[in-house]
């Protein structure tokens, strides 16, 4: 019994009661240590001790055992445990990275958003001035000399009659009338520069300056100026055309309201626009088309300009007109 309490093999509660077992044993032993123990009793005690120590044994196997599955149990939750905590600090890494790539996405996001707005700012701005180069210099110069003339239609018939005087002799004429309205020393250098008669029975006067030409047009001094020029003559109203492309086909050039509606959107005066139409009849369009061209005749060359450099808004779209060929053709005028 003792080499099996040295062995080491049995926890501290067998120990103990294997130690009190063999305490009891040995009290008894020593109370009938006198009685002559008889070799059928020694038998009987021999087997009784060979059948505590099976048990014992089957006790300390049972408990090792016991023990072995407790620690290889412990050993497994540590592992687990171990491999939770490392998918725990992964699970964190993958989360700061998701984290980060979410944030490049959102800096992304709003940064095409700005540059959304800003394109589309860009879009619905008017171009800068330096835009105005754009414009063809010869264009300018044509708008620009059919803005400082002045086209009269002659019915005078008198011997008087303007059309019968040469070109120079036309020219001094103009130059006295318009020396001799009233308020003409008000502006300076006033002078007819160039004249050409037409076949229609019309003249054409260019003056030095387009605020002379306005000047004159207006009503009392347009009166004053025929009726010392050529009696019974009229001024025309010279217009400048402009083709417009890419026009919806909602566009109505015939009613009044969608023209004063462009002059709106485009801060134009009021009634500079004089007419409009498609360039080819709406009978002659393709299944489907939704776009044309038009064609605006305004009154005003700064106007057209304007149009030409800066674009125009028709239906919420904006377009880029381009010049005809400046004023409307005149028989006989070359412009």
């Amino acid at each position: 019994m003792s080499a099996v309490i040295q062995s080491g093999k049995l926890d501290t509660l067998t120990k103990q009661n294997v130690v009190k077992v063999i305490k009891i044993a040995k009290e008894v032993e020593a109370k009938e240590a006198p009685r002559v123990i008889s070799g059928g009793e020694e038998e009987k005690v021999s087997a009784i001790c060979l059948a505590i120590w099976g048990d014992l044994v089957k006790l300390h196997n049972s408990l090792e055992k016991k023990i072995l599955q407790v620690h290889e149990g412990s050993k497994a939750i540590l592992d687990n445990t171990s491999k939770i905590l490392t998918s725990v600090e992964e699970a964190k890494t993958d989360t700061k990275d998701l984290a980060s790539k979410v944030n490049k996405v959102t800096e992304t996001m709003d940064k095409i958003a700005s540059d959304t707005n800003s394109y589309q700012s860009a879009l619905l701005s008017k171009p800068a001035q330096t835009n105005k180069n754009v414009i063809d210099p010869k264009v300018l110069s044509d708008m620009d000399r059919k803005v400082r003339q002045i086209l009269m239609d002659i019915y005078n018939k008198d011997e008087d009659n303007i059309l019968s005087k040469s070109l120079t002799a036309v020219i001094e004429k103009a130059n006295e009338t318009i020396a001799g309205l009233k308020c003409a020393s008000k502006l300076k250098d006033i002078k007819v520069i160039m004249a050409l008669k037409t076949h229609g029975k019309a003249v054409l006067l260019t003056l030095n300056s387009k605020e002379v030409v306005s000047w004159i047009r207006e009503p009392l001094n347009e009166e004053e100026f025929l009726n010392g020029f050529s009696v019974e003559s009229h001024i025309r109203e010279r217009t400048f055309n402009l083709i417009v492309p890419r026009v919806p086909v909602i566009f109505n050039p015939s009613k009044e309201k969608h023209l004063h509606k462009i002059e709106e959107t485009n801060c134009l005066d009021k009634n500079v626009i004089r007419k409009a139409k498609w360039i080819k009849p709406m009978g002659r369009r393709r299944l489907g088309q939704i776009n044309a061209y038009v064609i605006i005749t305004l009154s005003s060359a700064d106007s057209a300009n304007t149009l030409i450099r800066d674009g125009l808004y028709i239906c919420s779209i904006k377009v880029r007109p381009t010049n005809k060929g400046g004023a409307d053709r005149h028989p006989g005028t070359g412009g």
